[in-house]
């Protein structure tokens, strides 16, 4: 995964935006808010849904997590090209 080109780590940047872009509301808010009232009144829980730092964060902390899958997912993938015994047969 450190060893990943730059041109690796654009394609990386460009399928996690991709994906940001498929979705219109953050995941991670909708089961935040579902799991918020668990713990607090409804008052606390309206205010964090309608909290423009709290999506921020949210869509930093997804954006985040999906770029270190893709890395990961990509470096694997490059691991199998290199190591494949299919040519051997």
């Amino acid at each position: 995964m450190k060893n990943l080109s730059d041109a690796d780590l654009e394609r990386v940047g460009n399928e996690v935006d991709a994906m940001m872009d498929q979705h219109k509301i953050n995941p991670l808010m909708t089961a935040l808010c579902a799991f918020l009232p668990k713990h607090f009144d409804y008052p606390a829980v309206e205010l964090v849904d309608e909290d423009d730092e709290q999506y921020e964060a949210a869509e930093n902390f997804l954006r985040d997590a999906l770029v270190k899958v893709a890395k990961r997912d990509m470096a694997i993938a490059i691991w199998k090209n290199k190591n494949s015994f299919d040519e051997v047969a």
